[in-house]
């Protein structure tokens, strides 16, 4: 939306400050993204801000439109599928909407009013994580209480509520995904296929203990699996899971590396077809890992495959559209670019991308770029494209006339040599060989 610029970008608009810490982060289709952050719930001189700007070709803009919340601090940020509504979450409590007005040449925010200002206003768990089901169509959200709500988006009415007495747990929700299931598969019905069981709706939830839950939220929320690290008491060993059902109990074996593990982000991807979909983990003990997790017919998790992405433990994640990239922020201001395909491994690096730790990350659209934020106050824009692969033909063009010019100067050697008098044999004693044959 901001004009184009001719000619390549300066440097220093790669990362831009956006006058105050930066928490939730979102880039929707198109050029323009939206980062929350501000001062907190006392008067501290930092706005409490949403705002937008435009990242392209490399470069990022000063905002381009603001919406302020006065002393409420917004901590959390998702845009719902196509892209004409922010939901937002209250540092002290509670959520807001904003629509989008997006026919300008910058998007104009605009507040709720009448009956679903009055549902906003009934949801005051202190939210921590907000994920939209991918056909729209649904919203969940995960309370620093332990509290779940799932709702039906726009109209907000309530889908499942698992507060109070019928909490998940009284850890602090820290991060949750829709995952499609078919619970028919479950109950012993043939496989219908990873796309076909899309229809069904569950939830993967992540606790701040690092353990993690499978919801069936067509039946009530009911619990389909949890998996937590083994006790001291329960297994001597420091890498096994345990994946845990009403019926069952598997022993999942961490690979090397990943002892003491924990969960800490997840999302969930469509795989290609005749795949079943993709839970993407972040899990960290010292340092962070990259896991890809898969819930079977059963209603059980289990881990494919897993990589080492940083040294210093994970902070944030997201990956891209199709599954095929995972972008990881860490508590060092680190950024590390993953690649799921052909197999798990680290593919770029950006060090130090902030001075501080990474607060949230995001890929556009077609995952280009990968867009980081921090409690720096900075947004920094990185290109995801990988050095081209070197060109065998001018390798070997190098090696050729590398050779022919040792060989040349080799030439111009003797020749000075018999010129100053020097025999051929006494030419091959100065270089260590008897006779010619050994030449």
């Amino acid at each position: 939306m901001a004009k184009k610029k001719t000619g390549p970008p300066p440097g220093p608009t790669k990362t831009f400050k956006y006058g105050m810490p930066l928490y939730g982060l979102a880039w929707p289709e198109g050029t323009t993204f939206y980062a929350c952050g501000g001062g907190g719930s006392v008067s501290s001189g930092i706005k409490n801000r949403l705002v937008c700007a435009e990242a392209e070709n490399g470069a990022l803009t000063d905002q381009t439109a603001e919406f302020q919340f006065g002393l409420k601090c917004p901590t959390r940020l998702a845009v719902a599928p196509g892209g004409k509504s922010i939901l937002l979450a209250i540092g002290n409590g509670g959520v807001q909407r904003l629509d989008l007005e997006l026919r300008g040449k910058v998007p104009r925010f605009i507040e709720i009013t009448g009956s679903l200002e009055e549902r906003l206003k009934a949801i005051t768990m202190d939210v921590k994580a907000i994920a939209f089901h991918p056909s729209g169509d649904f919203v969940a959200l995960g309370g620093d209480d332990g509290s779940i709500g799932v709702y039906e988006w726009p109209s907000l009415k309530t889908k499942l509520d698992l507060s109070g007495a019928r909490k998940l747990s009284e850890e602090a929700v820290k991060d949750l995904d829709f995952v499609p299931f078919s619970p028919a598969a479950a109950a012993g019905a043939p496989a219908t296929g990873g796309r076909a069981a899309a229809a069904s709706k569950a939830l993967m939830v992540i606790l701040d203990n690092g353990s993690a839950a499978v919801l069936d939220v067509d039946k009530g929320g009911a619990v389909l699996c949890r998996v937590q690290l083994a006790t001291k008491s329960e297994l001597k060993s420091d890498k096994v899971m345990l994946v845990k059902s009403e019926e069952r109990l598997l022993l999942h074996h961490l690979p090397p590396g990943m002892e003491r593990a924990l969960f800490t982000r997840v999302k969930c991807r469509m795989g290609r077809e005749g795949e079943p979909p993709t839970l993407t983990c972040l899990m960290n003990n010292r340092s962070c890992h990259v896991a890809l997790w898969e819930l079977g017919e059963d209603g059980l998790l289990s881990m494919r495959t897993a990589c080492k992405a940083s040294d210093a433990p994970g902070a944030c994640m997201d990956v891209s559209g199709d599954g095929s990239l995972v972008a990881v922020g860490t508590s060092e201001g680190d950024v590390a670019l993953v690649s799921c395909r052909p197999h798990l491994r680290v593919t770029k690096r950006f060090p130090r991308a902030h001075m501080v730790f990474t607060t949230n990350i995001t890929f556009n659209s077609d995952a280009s770029y990968v867009l980081s934020a921090s409690a720096d106050a900075s947004a920094t824009l990185n290109s995801t494209a990988l050095p081209p692969p070197p060109d065998i033909k001018k390798i070997l063009v190098l090696v050729f006339l590398s050779i022919a010019l040792l060989l040349l100067c080799l030439l111009q050697a003797v020749r000075f040599l018999k010129q100053q008098g020097m025999s051929t044999q006494e030419i091959y004693a100065l270089v260590g060989l008897r006779s010619r044959e050994e030449l």
